[in-house]
């Protein structure tokens, strides 16, 4: 079996949504429904989307892909402003909720790996635990948990892979995919 793959972390920023309202000061919560409630004790939901550019190089990939990936989600963003926001749990509140601020984002980790991507994104057999530098984690405490994280890691002169992590109370298969389809 091949080695094992790990990354070095470059960036670690926080996208926010791009509103037409820059100083716009709007919070709000949205209650969850009993049927939401179920999937909150559920692990979250992580992906990997692989994207194969042999003649990649760090300049291109850090001037042209990086940037218009970030505007891309934060364009997103817009219309899944929940998404930026964080599940909360407070002591006092009878169930969880979700709280979006003026000043939340998703979390976007930036990082580099000398791994083989070929073999990575193959149909090959590996161990699971390989692909576990490349996802993201939540950050969480007693009473908040983020709602998304995305790790974007270059390989390269071979391409880079998008981790996703998402708590499954708040976003499931389908807005999932809506969410990606329209930034990546």
């Amino acid at each position: 079996m091949g080695s094992s793959c790990t990354v070095k972390i470059l960036e670690i920023a926080q996208i926010k949504p791009s509103l037409e309202l820059p100083n716009c000061t709007i919070e709000f919560s949205l209650p969850l429904t009993f049927f939401d409630s179920f999937w909150f004790t559920f692990p979250p939901v992580e992906g990997l989307l692989f994207y194969n550019l042999n003649d990649l190089t760090p300049a291109d990939f850090s001037s042209e892909i990086l940037p218009k990936l970030k505007q891309s989600l934060s364009l997103t963003l817009r219309h899944y402003l929940p998404v930026a926001g964080s599940l909360k749990w407070p002591s006092d509140a009878p169930r969880p909720f979700i709280l979006y601020a003026p000043d939340d984002g998703v979390s976007v980790i930036v990082a580099e790996s000398g791994a083989d991507f070929h073999r990575l994104s193959s149909n090959g057999i590996y161990e699971a635990v390989e692909l576990h530098p490349l996802i993201p984690h939540l950050r969480s405490s007693d009473d908040s948990a983020s709602i998304l994280a995305i790790q974007i890691t270059f390989f390269p002169s071979q391409g880079f892979f998008i981790g996703i992590t998402a708590h499954h109370t708040v976003l499931e298969g389908k807005t999932t995919s809506m969410l990606l389809r329209g930034s990546v």
